[in-house]
């Protein structure tokens, strides 16, 4: 069965549950909006409100809000629940007739398209008339359904139902929903949504580490006008001046510089986080982190150079420094030609997972330790000397694969 491209957005709330539906801020977005934009990010193109308590200027108002917004890319149609209006509102409705299966939401819902996704895909497996309802494990409705359009009526009506509702249940990560009940409820919902977003983190560092400092920092910097993009040229000038601290050639500067640098890792996982909390990501915003990573690296081995090459001199700094960035070259070039991407050539084998480990944020707390010990003319070597070795296994492995592409 096709994926419904339509919803019907159903929202009776009391007066006081509107204005926190509406106004009411989640992780920097509304929760009216966050709805919103969830399903559109589901595959949601039409979106049809039926909405109760709030007068015709508070919805024109609302309507041009979300249609002005950057973010929304569908297309939207406002209709009142009010008994004297509600037949015809419902008439005028041309797309329903057209339409095999619809979605039904409650407006006071708050989840991610990531469970949008799992209940039309579990809804699908069951029968094609049948209606479905996500339920939680107490057997409560989470306010989505998946039915037909002539099923419709009776619950925008009544907020119940004429025939017996399939429940379905998903459970684990990914699939995260709340229904706003008050303002202690949406503060709940914000640390469940920020909580939620650690799913997105993979590296060993990032999981133990860095999301301890990176969501609480997240959830302070999406109620500010900082964009992710903004976020990310912060932290390519706090790199810039780790590299600075390390060619200073003393203790202090250059523990000083480790800890900037890791703090580069942290904000690398903030603009993550606020892009997606935010609905702003982006190619453009992909492409300037990885140029930004890619400058604080090249911008730090130089620091690292130049502090060796005031400690220990020239000749002792140069060579290890050569060495890295040959090697350094050599693998950004065996991983990101001819397919583009962190190592997307070599998906489903095991070297890609080893890229993914030392191709990271990883190595910056390597750096740290050995700021910390005052020993980063020996990091220089190492780095140096790994890389070389590093790009001579990826080469044997690519050519390998390239070697079975053309048999």
């Amino acid at each position: 069965m096709p994926l419904p491209k339509t919803v019907i957005i159903r929202i009776a709330s009391s007066k006081k549950n509107i204005s926190l539906i509406f106004q009411e801020n989640i992780a920097g977005v509304t929760a009216f909006k966050r709805l919103i934009f969830s399903l559109q990010r589901a595959g949601i193109e039409n979106f049809i409100i039926f909405e109760q308590n709030s007068t015709l200027s508070q919805q024109h108002s609302i309507e041009t809000t979300i249609k002005s917004d950057s973010r929304f890319k569908s297309n939207l149609q406002w209709h009142s629940l009010h008994n004297d209006s509600f037949s015809d509102n419902l008439n005028s409705i041309k797309l329903l007739p057209k339409l095999k299966k619809v979605l039904l939401v409650e407006g006071d819902l708050v989840t991610t398209s990531e469970l949008i996704k799992g209940f039309i895909n579990s809804s699908n497996a069951l029968e094609p008339i049948a209606i479905t309802g996500l339920f939680n494990e107490n057997r409560n409705s989470d306010g989505i359904y998946l039915l037909l359009p002539s099923d419709v009526e009776n619950y925008l009506r009544f907020g119940s139902l004429k025939k017996e509702v399939t429940p379905v249940h998903l459970s684990g990560p990914w699939f995260f929903r709340k229904r706003i009940k008050d303002s202690e409820s949406t503060q709940s919902i914000e640390k469940g949504i920020l909580d939620e977003h650690k799913l997105h983190y993979h590296q060993f560092m990032d999981i133990w580490v860095n999301s301890i400092f990176s969501i609480k920092i997240s959830s302070l910097l999406v109620k500010t006008f900082l964009t992710p993009n903004q976020i990310t040229i912060l932290g390519l000038f706090i790199g810039l001046a780790s590299g600075i601290l390390f060619a200073q050639a003393n203790y202090w500067n250059t523990l000083i510089g480790g800890v900037l640098l890791s703090i580069t890792a942290i904000l690398d996982c903030c603009d993550g986080d606020v892009a997606r909390l935010k609905f702003m990501e982006s190619d453009f915003g992909k492409n300037l982190d990885t140029a930004c990573d890619n400058i604080i690296n090249i911008f730090i081995f130089i620091g690292i150079m130049l502090g060796v090459a005031r400690y220990d001199g020239l000749i002792q700094a140069l060579i290890p420094f050569a060495l890295v960035m040959f090697g350094g070259g050599w693998i950004f070039y065996l991983i990101y030609f001819p397919k583009g991407g962190k190592g997307s050539y070599f998906t489903n084998t095991p070297m890609y997972n080893i890229i993914q480990i030392l191709a990271s944020r990883n190595f910056i707390y390597v750096i740290l330790l050995f700021c910390i010990f005052n020993k980063l003319n020996w990091f220089l070597w190492i780095a140096g000397i790994g890389s070389i070795v590093f790009g001579f296994f990826i080469y044997r492995v690519k050519n390998k694969i390239s070697a079975i592409e053309i048999n």
